[in-house]
């Protein structure tokens, strides 16, 4: 027994050792690493992720206890990378990968294009779950016996998770892994996206289930660039498919922009180009912000204009099927750092439970990101190559983190005190170029490698080389 009670204890010091977070408010703290406790509970067999409710308690769950591929199988993962979990983040896609040969006969044989596109619902070792359970609606969206409920967006949506973890680690290993995954649902956007005056548009793609045959949803064109800038970055580092790249960079380039409407006497974004226009509830109207990355501080300022009051109008704090997108969203665009955290805070007060799920939502382990992955980007943003500390964090809120991951394979420490950055460390895994946004606007940044001073750094951006393995500490000059 001792054996085994040793063996527990350095798995449980091994995985908080990963990384930490401290912020001054108490339920937020608890409720962070109470969630990272569910995950790192039931995401453990690389074969068999969580189910959509995390563990199956009777023989008949809902949705069949699978993994659900609009959005509830992913969602509970999108916390692991930037704390460093990736062994409990990995298993999110052996089901995806199994599951390949019967994406590609999707592809080829109900929409003629190569590639892969998956439906709604599937199960471990390349189970469908949702095959012929129910009838998909009458028209156009009917697809054999698969149900898919007009989405194609759905293998788009799988890449998220993987796109996180490869740019917090560039781990080739892991690129071998999932690339064949990721290069085939580029192959099918690219078959199926449309040239039209010069712009690539979306055709027959429902922005929500059953919504119809839909132009331009928004959360494809948030989720499409994103895998085909995996595609080219993950394919680069590998060494393959680079007469490919042409094709995927030029969909990226002259896909159509995201529609905008007038609601309560602000300009937002519409659902869809036509179709769809506005939706009352869930928050697939800012998912191309997060999780499809498409919109950040470096965006045109009136686009992030759009996507705050797009945010405001919403005003989905509470969304059972939503608010994980919510909150992260709100932090990629500089949302009101200090009304956020009052919200977070309010949501799990109001409807969080003593066991760290959501009272009255039925879909399970969805929310376990919620807190962990809000309060990991309002303390470090790098998603768009740069590195932000505290940037959308109160400075009148002392908080501390040690050990976030950062795109570029970046393991990041940093404390705020009274208003001040101090103690920023910053650990190469891969040797890669780092870009920092300078802490201490107005002054020089000093590095220190390795323990020892090195050169000093001017601008509103600091851009260094970096070693593997090295320690790079930067302090106010």
């Amino acid at each position: 027994m001792r054996v085994l009670r040793d063996a527990h204890e350095a798995w449980w010091r091994g995985f908080w050792g990963e990384s930490f977070v401290e912020v001054p408010d108490a339920l937020l703290l608890g409720r962070y690493y109470q969630n990272q406790y569910q995950m790192a509970s039931c995401s453990r067999d690389p074969d068999f992720p969580p189910c959509i409710f995390g563990w199956a308690t009777t023989d008949s769950p809902a949705w069949q206890g699978d993994y659900h591929l609009n959005y509830n199988h992913m969602a509970p993962f999108y916390a692991l990378a930037s704390s460093g979990h990736f062994a409990q983040l990995d298993p999110h896609d052996q089901p995806l990968l199994d599951f390949s040969e019967r994406g590609r006969w999707y592809a080829k044989n109900l929409f003629g294009v190569r590639g892969q596109v998956l439906p709604v619902g599937i199960g471990p070792k390349g189970i469908e779950t949702t095959r012929g359970r129910r009838a998909e609606p009458e028209g156009p969206h009917r697809h054999g016996e698969g149900l898919f409920y007009g989405q194609k967006s759905n293998a788009a949506y799988a890449v998220v998770n993987m796109a996180q973890r490869w740019y917090a680690s560039y781990d080739l290993a892991y690129a071998r892994r999932v690339y064949p995954f990721v290069r085939d649902v580029a192959d099918f956007w690219v078959d199926w996206l449309k040239l039209e005056d010069g712009r690539y548009v979306i055709y027959k793609d429902s922005i929500h289930e059953g919504s119809g045959t839909d132009t331009n949803p928004i959360l494809s064109l948030g989720l499409v660039p994103m895998v085909l800038a995996l595609a080219v970055d993950m394919s680069r580092e590998l060494g393959l498919d680079a007469d490919q790249h042409p094709l995927w960079q030029d969909r990226i380039a002259r896909l159509s922009k995201f529609a905008t409407q007038e609601r309560g006497g602000q300009t937002v974004f519409r659902y869809t180009e036509r179709g769809t226009p506005w939706w009352g509830d869930n928050t697939l109207g800012i998912q191309q912000i997060y999780p499809g990355g498409a919109i950040g501080l470096d965006s045109d300022p009136k686009l992030l204009e759009v996507a705050r009051n797009t945010i405001r109008v919403m005003g989905r704090w509470r969304d059972f099927n939503g608010m994980n997108s919510l909150y992260p969203a709100c932090v990629r665009v500089g949302y009101d750092p200090a009304l956020i955290l009052t919200q977070l805070r309010a949501m799990v007060a109001a409807i969080g439970l003593p066991n760290g799920f959501i009272r009255g939502n039925p879909h399970g382990i969805e929310h376990c990101s919620t807190v962990p992955n809000t309060l990991n980007e309002m303390l470090l943003l790098s998603h768009e190559g740069v590195l932000r500390l505290f940037k959308v964090w109160p400075r009148d809120q002392d908080a501390r983190f040690g050990d976030l991951r950062a795109k570029g394979a970046f393991r990041v420490s940093a404390r705020l005190a009274g208003g001040v950055v101090s103690e920023v460390m910053v650990l190469s895994e891969r040797g890669r170029r780092c870009v920092v946004e300078n802490p201490w606007p107005g002054k020089a940044v000093k590095l220190v490698r390795d323990g020892q001073p090195a050169e000093t750094l001017n601008g509103e951006r600091v851009s260094f080389a970096t070693k593997v393995g090295e320690r790079i500490g930067l302090v106010a000059g």
